[in-house]
């Protein structure tokens, strides 16, 4: 091969290393970011349930719970705050259906949701003062 020739294919070579070399480091920046925003979903989900909970928008909050309590790949910093946000969700739900339960006037329906209310209310832990609120509000709802 002569000289011109292997030059430029060194050239190509470097020119090739230097594009790999980025890549990864690209690569590298694209993992970082993702890990990042992970953070960020959890912070802003627990930032928008205290949001909801500020507001009593506890129909809201059902909505929420409803929607991802049948998601399956929750990450482990997220876990705690739909957790916290099922609970009181559960309470809420609970609450409601105590109401529809006596209206209807179904005995072993307002035996079984009075239990699973207590349990829900028991399990409240920070939020259990949400457990008053629910209820208020249910009281003075038409």
């Amino acid at each position: 091969m002569n000289k011109p020739v292997k030059v430029i294919l060194n050239i190509l070579i470097v020119i090739a290393g230097i594009i790999f070399l980025a890549s990864l480091a690209d690569m590298k920046a694209s993992f970082q970011h993702a890990e990042e925003q992970k953070e960020d979903l959890a912070e802003n989900r627990r930032m928008v349930f205290e949001y909801k909970l500020k507001k009593h928008a506890y129909g809201e909050i059902l909505s929420t719970y409803y929607t991802y309590h049948t998601e399956t790949m929750v990450d482990p910093g997220e876990e705690v705050v739909m957790q916290e946000l099922y609970r009181v969700a559960e309470y809420a739900h609970a609450a409601f259906m105590a109401g529809v339960y006596e209206e209807k006037g179904d005995e072993s329906a307002i035996r079984a949701n009075a239990a699973k209310r207590e349990d829900a209310r028991n399990n409240l832990g920070a939020y259990a003062y949400t457990a008053d609120v629910v209820d208020e509000m249910l009281r003075k709802a038409p």
